[in-house]
């Protein structure tokens, strides 16, 4: 492309050139006519007019010539070896001139030789090599010319002459590397207006976006197909209609209005637009192409993005199983209302009981099912003051506009009476109750998380008195939490500073009253509060997850102890639910029994029914591979769980421990 280009420009002045060559040289010919034989001048001017046809229809053809590389590369040898013939046709006549002329031929022949030269510097612009020929062959016979006199004058000129002739080259070489740049340019442009007149085509018809005009009112002009479609109208009825007609009424419909109205640019304003029951989102960016306010523009639809976006928004305030608020709106409304320091507020904290239970035995999507139904019976509990929310997990919370506790104990009443019927999940009738926890503002507390602190421990009351009820927040409560917290502070640095002890409490037999074995009974010596009892701080110790620690170091002590005693004697360790998830359990026990070299036979571990409650088939292999190393297994507390007949089933115990409340007035009544 480039090439016929170049090719083209310089046929496109060949015209004027022709006629050029023609004038002088008929005027050479007529002014040193009948200084040669006129043959020689016929067959001279004969000669030229061939050169000159030769060029005429070379010229010609390069007019009429396409992107053929092939044709294109001869006719620029044709350019040039026609160049070649025109210099040396002229440097050879001034040669022949020069030898016998007057002064003032001489002079003519100068001249005529010098504008020969500029002008095919002109003229062979954009074919460098022609160029070249020309220049140098005409430039070389003046020059021979020049130097053929023997005078200094003539010397001088020519030395002029290729001083000229090295400037018109470099002028030569300049300019088609300026005419080269030109061209690329212009054949860059070209390409990319086809790229981008292919792009707004293909934009226009197969797009999302959507082109638009507008009229300095903002009416459309020439709408497209696709915006009918886009906008589901018959495209008669958009010619002419203003865009903001198409939109919902919003505040974004009337900003968009008022640009419009101001002559004003705009980029991706969004607005809304309904189209039967579905509602979409377009982003508009236009801008005035005209002094009369004309404006193009792009419609891009982002319904998607923005379903997108309300969904993700949707996901980070509200509760995605239960359809409830989430933990992170409820403080954020909790955190707004309790900043005023003027309001008055209540705050109720729930937890179902039971459920982990219900979860472990009838499974996670139960568990699910549960937690929605809990959600509604939660919200037909309320009114619609109230904000319910699901906190994660079992947790759940209520915000109360008031801090009226007689009313906020009526709705924790019936919602404890709410979830004390059965739901019915698929073919299981299942109860779950709940305890709750009070705190209202500004009584027990002015700030948001001193009310969320406060109806925790309120809610941990509520489970420690029983479950299934609710508890309003005491003082007390706020420092037996402190109480607690030091405790477990205390108890974390308890085994390090050897302040655990285990004592032993005897297996007597009935009959005869010998010993047979002692149980292994844990009590914590603390350097202040003396000897602390289990029930105080097991229940820490499981919740923070220091019992495993601490269960590892009772089963090596008390098997340390058992090596002291008569061989006939066993202990028995007891076992809490969370060591039975323990993965370090089982080693712990082999570790101690290798380096000891005990008699399995000698230990007995107890479990209690929440062992099987939980997680029951994890745990019932766990149990089966404790048996297989060869120690004994007994059930503690039987009598007091659920379904106790059963778990004595599940497993070949050794040994079972009725519940004392059986048999505690078992020498007064029948019954025990």
């Amino acid at each position: 492309w480039v090439l016929r280009r170049l090719l083209q420009e310089h046929a496109s002045g060949v015209r004027p050139a022709i006629l050029a060559s023609a004038i002088n040289s008929i005027i050479l010919l007529t002014v040193f006519w009948g200084s040669y034989p006129p043959m020689d001048f016929v067959a001279a001017g004969l000669f030229m007019a061939v050169l000159l046809a030769w060029r005429h229809g070379v010229s010609r053809a390069i007019l009429k010539a396409r992107n053929n590389a092939k044709i294109l590369l001869r006719l620029r040898m044709h350019v040039e070896t026609n160049a070649a013939a025109l210099g040396l046709w002229w440097g050879i006549s001034v040669i022949i001139f020069m030898f016998e002329s007057t002064p003032e031929q001489q002079v003519l022949c100068a001249i005529v030789g010098s504008g020969m030269m500029a002008g095919a510097a002109h003229t062979y612009r954009t074919v460098r090599k022609a160029a070249y020929y020309f220049v140098g062959f005409a430039g070389a016979g003046c020059a021979i010319a020049l130097i053929s006199e023997g005078n200094m004058v003539s010397y001088a000129g020519a030395i002029i002459v290729c001083g000229y002739i090295y400037i018109l080259f470099s002028g030569i070489k300049l300019t088609e590397a300026n005419i080269l740049v030109r061209h690329q340019r212009e054949m860059d442009l070209r390409e990319s207006a086809e790229t981008i007149n292919m792009l707004l085509a293909d934009f226009t018809e197969q797009g999302s976006d959507l082109v638009i005009e507008m009229n300095a009112d903002g009416c459309l002009i020439n709408p497209s197909d696709q915006l009918a479609a886009a906008a589901q109208r018959p495209l008669e009825t958009l010619n002419g209609k203003p865009i903001s007609e198409l939109c919902d009424k919003s505040p974004e419909r009337d900003t968009l209005t008022a640009m419009i109205a101001a002559k004003r640019s705009f980029r991706n304003h969004q607005v809304s637009l309904s189209v039967g029951k579905e509602r979409l989102w377009w982003s508009i960016s236009a801008r005035p192409i005209s002094e009369n306010g004309q404006y193009r523009g792009i419609i891009t639809d982002i319904t998607a993005q923005r379903q997108a976006e309300e969904q993700v928004s949707y996901m980070a305030h509200f509760d995605s199983l239960t359809d409830l608020p989430n933990r992170f709106q409820f403080n954020q409304r909790l955190t707004r209302q309790a900043h005023d320091e003027h309001s008055e507020l209540g705050l109720m904290y729930l937890d179902l009981d039971q459920f982990k239970i219900i979860n472990d035995t009838l499974g996670h999507g139960f568990g699910d099912m549960l937690l929605k139904g809990v959600a509604r019976r939660l919200e037909t509990c309320i009114t619609g003051e109230e904000i319910v929310a699901r906190l994660g997990g079992d947790e759940f919370a209520i915000l109360f506009k008031s801090a009226d506790l007689e009313y906020i104990q009526s709705v924790g009443s019936r919602i404890i009476s709410a979830l004390s019927i059965a739901f019915r999940l698929d073919d299981h009738d299942v109860i779950v109750g709940t305890s709750i926890g009070i705190a209202v503002a500004p009584l027990h507390g002015s700030d948001a998380s001193t009310l969320l602190r406060n109806a925790d421990l309120a809610l941990y009351e509520a489970k420690s008195q029983g479950r299934n009820r609710q508890v309003v927040f005491e003082i007390g409560m706020d420092e037996a939490a402190q109480l607690r917290r030091a405790l477990e502070l205390d108890l974390r640095g308890a085994l390090g500073k050897h302040e655990l002890c285990l004592h032993y409490q005897p297996l007597v037999r009935i009959e005869d009253g010998e010993t047979l074995g002692y149980e292994a009974l844990i009590r914590w010596e603390h350097p202040e509060r003396g000897v602390v009892m289990p029930d105080a701080f097991i229940p820490i110790a499981e919740e923070s997850g220091m019992i495993i620690p601490i269960g590892e170091w009772v089963i090596r002590q008390a098997m340390d102890d058992l090596l002291e005693w008569p061989p006939h004697m066993t202990v028995s360790i007891n076992l809490s639910p969370v060591q039975m998830r323990s993965p370090s359990l089982i080693t712990t026990l082999i570790q101690k029994l290798a380096s000891t070299g005990l008699d399995p036979k000698r230990v007995c571990l107890e479990i209690t029914e929440t062992v099987l409650m939980q997680d029951s088939e994890a745990n019932l292999a766990t149990l089966h591979k404790l048996h297989e190393i060869g120690v004994e297994i007994a059930l503690d507390d039987f009598g007091t769980g659920y379904s106790s007949l059963n778990y004595l089933r599940s497993f070949p115990f050794d040994k079972i421990k009725i519940d004392r409340c059986f048999v505690d007035e078992i020498d007064t009544r029948e019954d025990c």
